[in-house]
């Protein structure tokens, strides 16, 4: 039992095994859903601030409330402490469920994207003189 719980890197007593990296040192499981995730969340800081700074305004309260606060940097402090939590929660559901983790990666950078999109929308809207039709 003790051969075996050394080569899968599993201890049944809950101790480190000898040459099994800490959950700090591990590589990440889903880097290229995180390099998209990342990715798009920039996008989104960038085309936030360049909407507010066109008289645009954020829609989501507690965003909106750190603006106000903290400005530019404020936003970009929330959004990458959201960044690094949901990376830490598919990184802690990944190393018990695989499939679970990498489904919850994608949703992230998913649901990051819908905004984004809205925003490059609002952006050519502003860039073609189109801003006082908008509807909101």
């Amino acid at each position: 039992m003790v051969a075996q719980s050394r080569q899968s890197g599993f201890d049944p007593g809950g101790g480190a095994v000898a040459g099994e990296r800490g959950f700090w040192r591990r590589a990440a499981r889903y880097p290229e859903l995180y390099t998209w995730y990342v990715f798009v969340s920039a996008l989104d800081v960038l085309f936030t601030w360049l909407i507010l700074k066109n008289g645009g305004h954020e829609v989501n309260m507690l965003a909106d409330w750190i603006i106000d606060q903290h400005d530019l940097p404020g936003l970009t402090v929330f959004k990458f402490s959201t960044v690094v939590l949901v990376v830490l929660i598919c990184e802690v559901i990944g190393r018990h469920r695989q499939e679970l983790g990498a489904k919850l990666a994608r949703w992230a950078v998913a649901i990051s994207a819908f905004p984004v999109v809205v925003g490059a929308v609002h952006l050519v809207r502003i860039a073609r003189g189109a801003v006082g039709n908008m509807v909101s």
